[in-house]
């Protein structure tokens, strides 16, 4: 466990710029939202930023292999003895980390928000939690295909397989944000019931990434 956190960590650490970027974006524009808080325009900044983050989770995982071969620092952390599916669930710990702090930001903005505009705000910490998991599954996948295929077609790849779980309501932990003016103890429910089913999808492509990775050549990036 102890590698599998010092590889995220150290991971999050060259993430700083993003993290720094990503703050500084969602703090100007709660500010700009404040200035009528009304409940559509709540439920809408949350709605949009709900898609936006599991977005940013595919953008922040797929280059990550890559350009840890490219710089051939994989081949320095692989030769202390670490196992390959340590390293991938060290990326995806680091990936789980950023991506916790970007729906934490995004909560508190929304709770403060629904506080401005008297907006109830029963159930709001049951979809953010739904909202990090379908951000992990999605970071999950996207590190799956980034074990074989260039970052570009990765991309394409991931954002292709994601359509389904939404399709089938899997990941529907944006769509919850449609709600959020008549957030119950029912939609709570129903965040658990996503969360569940999102981290048992990203846990399949984790071990699925685990076994290809296993059997790649590491000192040449994909081509």
């Amino acid at each position: 466990m102890r590698p599998i956190l010092l590889i995220g960590t150290n991971f999050v650490r060259s993430q700083w710029l993003t993290l720094a970027v990503m703050t500084v974006y969602l703090a100007g524009m709660a500010v700009v939202f404040a200035h009528s808080p009304e409940r559509q325009e709540t439920r809408f900044f949350l709605q949009i930023h709900s898609f936006y983050l599991l977005f940013m989770a595919v953008v922040i995982t797929v280059p990550a292999l890559q350009t840890e071969r490219t710089s051939r620092r994989i081949l320095a952390v692989l030769s202390k003895g670490i196992y390959r599916w340590q390293y991938l669930a060290g990326i995806l710990c680091g990936c789980g980390m950023i991506l916790a702090v970007f729906c934490l930001l995004v909560g508190g903005l929304s709770w403060m928000l629904c506080v401005l505009g008297r907006t109830p705000t029963a159930g709001l910490a049951g979809l953010i939690m739904a909202l990090f998991a379908a951000c992990l599954m999605s970071s999950a996948v996207g590190l799956f295909y980034s074990t074989f295929l260039h970052p570009l077609l990765a991309t394409v790849a991931t954002l292709v397989t994601l359509t389904l779980p939404f399709a089938m309501g899997i990941a529907n932990a944006t769509l919850l944000a449609h709600n959020i003016g008549n957030l119950r103890a029912g939609i709570g429910s129903n965040a658990a019931v996503v969360s569940t089913g999102a981290l048992a999808i990203a846990i399949a492509f984790w071990f699925a990434g685990a076994v290809v990775f296993a059997r790649r050549d590491v000192s040449v990036s994909p081509e």
